[in-house]
């Protein structure tokens, strides 16, 4: 099936663009024309249903820049480079043998000009630069093109802006478009193409959902009936406080930024634990929704990708920890106390969100949401190895020993 890309651009580069696709299988594209950049954000609005969205030139993605966030397709623009201005220059020179000097030229970057010219080791005269923004009409820099003409200051424009090209044109002021290397619009079609493809990938992502209640208490079936529904869901009960929901990545996320799903769980009085694994099989995704659960506490959300990158709480905050590592360290440290690279990210977060570098056991347990005993066997384990010190005794309100007071000794950031 083919990739269905709207390029927003002007007409003379809908014509170069049109003479290159033809080298590209599996795309169609569809144009929305314009006479200035300007108008870019108005063709916005007008793009029919698409698989990604190109920008002619950095000038009209720069006018369309606050609206890409609302956008769900990928999208790409063709940038103004050190290539396009070497070639561009090389033909100018090559076909009229016009000095450097005696050039006027507006690009993007200005940077651009002089690292090319450094580069070829130019030691001259350097040209005219324009710098384009976003905050200056580009009737400025078509004055700026024109007095310098009239001063007898140059004999040549070398300009990124159709629209002032036409103008020079009209004037007879000799001039040319810059020139975007036909690798470069190739490659940047390749890319906008790839960026389709993998965005529906993505979208079509397996992804589990595990819902948790506690025991001796129950959740309304319309609740389940919605939170399925949000998330485009089917469901099954797997015991008699948990159950499993079935969607994939694209839907999950359409409910999450819409806060579809948060303000449902908002509305939800029993506790529950909401936790959601992705992966490219079924199986996959369960077992990193299991994970995910271990780290949730009651109404609160977690995603467990299937890059072992861990997101959430949804909806108080959003973070991001990786559950997976390389580090020599953190490989070291899992060795050597018998704990597992999981139990220590999930120590090294809760460290991380605590506002005091101290804690007790009953605070750990809390966290890692497993009995006091396991928690002090995983203290034990640390302090063994050095990378937990004891700093002090808690006296309880009650009868009995007083706790100790723990502070890790690693990094945890």
């Amino acid at each position: 099936m083919s990739t269905k890309i709207a390029i927003i651009c002007s007409k003379a580069f809908m014509k170069r663009i049109i003479s290159i696709a033809q080298n590209i299988a599996d795309i169609q594209l569809e144009f929305y024309l314009y006479s200035h950049p300007s108008e870019a954000p108005t063709l916005m609005k007008q793009i029919k249903p698409c698989d990604a969205i190109l920008f002619g030139g950095t000038l009209p993605y720069l006018h369309t820049q606050s609206l890409l966030s609302d956008i769900p397709i990928p999208w790409n623009y063709i940038k103004q480079d050190e290539t396009t201005i070497s070639t561009t220059l090389l033909s100018l020179v090559a076909k009229h043998a016009v000095a450097i000097d005696r050039i006027s030229i507006d690009v993007m970057n200005p940077a651009f000009v002089d690292n090319v010219l450094a580069e070829i080791e130019f030691r001259g005269q350097k040209p005219y630069v324009q710098h384009i923004s976003i905050t200056e009409p580009t009737e400025n820099i078509l004055k700026r093109h024109i007095a310098l003409w009239n001063s007898k200051s140059i004999d040549f424009v070398i300009t990124s802006i159709h629209s002032v090209f036409d103008e020079l044109q009209a004037l007879q002021i000799p001039s040319m478009r810059m020139l975007d290397a036909t690798k470069s619009i190739i490659q940047c079609l390749e890319e906008t193409k790839s960026k389709s493809l993998l965005t529906k990938s993505e979208a079509f992502k397996a992804v589990v959902g595990l819902l948790e209640i506690p025991k001796n208490t129950s959740i309304e079936s319309t609740v389940l009936n919605q939170i399925a529904k949000a998330t485009f869901s089917t469901f099954k009960q797997i015991s008699t406080n948990s159950f499993e929901l079935y969607t994939t990545a694209g839907h999950l996320q359409n409910a999450l930024e819409k806060e579809n799903l948060e303000q449902l769980i908002q509305q939800v009085a029993q506790p529950f634990k909401l936790a959601f694994g992705y992966g490219y099989s079924i199986l996959e995704a369960t077992q990193n929704a299991q994970h995910a659960l271990t780290f949730t506490k009651p109404f609160e959300i977690y995603i467990l990708d299937e890059h072992k990158n861990l997101l959430g709480p949804f909806p108080n905050t959003e973070g991001k920890i990786s559950l997976k590592t390389d580090d020599p360290y953190v490989l070291q440290m899992a060795k050597l106390t018998s704990l597992s690279p999981l139990n220590i990210s999930k120590i090294i977060n809760f460290s991380n969100e605590r506002q005091s570098a101290q804690f007790t056991s009953q605070n750990l347990s809390e966290y890692l949401q497993v009995t006091r005993r396991t928690t002090e066997r995983i203290i034990k384990k640390l302090v063994d190895n050095g990378y937990v010190n004891i700093v002090g005794e808690e006296m309880t309100h009650q009868q009995g020993r007083p706790r100790k007071i723990y502070q890790l000794n690693f990094a945890t950031y």
